[in-house]
């Protein structure tokens, strides 16, 4: 019988944007939809599990985007904050968002937003941080293994997997587990 393994995963702001975009197009399984969707059901495969991580200050910038930069109306925008917090909390680890303070200066990055969901992913002991913007996540402490698709934080005490939301989707899709020391493996050619 196969272990039930629970991976905690992070979603940078451009994926939930790009499925936002993409249901709103009627376009059906991009990658950003399909990472989307397990979090949603909080489960990858049979017999993984999937944990949102996510903060309050990720989820005040996605309002930010929705309301300010796109012109959403806050009857939109209110329920789909909502929906997104409670994956979180109806997680099978029952998550509520972090309260995670900025500037602390854990993950020095260029971009503050970008260090921020980096704290918020190692806070939540995420296993995997998906994003479409790879390059900018790349840090003195990471390790690429995939140049523009994936790559590992590595700090005194975690280890981070951060990839391309078309790596993280067939992953799993395929139903692997991605954490650090199997996706160095697996692109190791072993």
């Amino acid at each position: 019988m196969t272990a039930l393994r629970h991976l905690n995963l992070c979603l940078d702001l451009n994926i939930w944007c790009a499925a936002y975009l993409a249901d709103k197009k009627g376009a059906r399984q991009t990658a950003a939809q399909s990472l989307v969707a397990t979090v949603r059901t909080g489960q990858s495969t049979s017999t993984m599990t999937v944990q949102l991580v996510i903060s309050w200050g990720m989820l005040g910038r996605l309002r930010k985007v929705f309301e300010v930069d796109w012109g959403v109306r806050r009857q939109t925008v209110d329920p789909v904050i909502e929906a997104i917090a409670s994956y979180a909390r109806l997680g099978p680890m029952g998550m509520a968002p972090y309260l995670t303070l900025g500037g602390v200066g854990l993950m020095p990055m260029r971009d503050e937003e970008d260090a921020h969901v980096v704290e918020t992913a190692l806070a939540g002991r995420a296993h995997l941080l998906v994003t479409a913007n790879f390059d900018d996540f790349v840090t003195t402490r990471s390790r690429i293994l995939e140049p523009g698709k994936v790559g590992i934080v590595e700090t005194a005490t975690a280890r981070l997997v951060v990839a391309h939301p078309y790596r993280a989707a067939t992953w799993l899709r395929e139903g692997m587990f991605p954490d650090a020391d199997t996706v160095a493996r697996l692109l190791a050619g072993g």
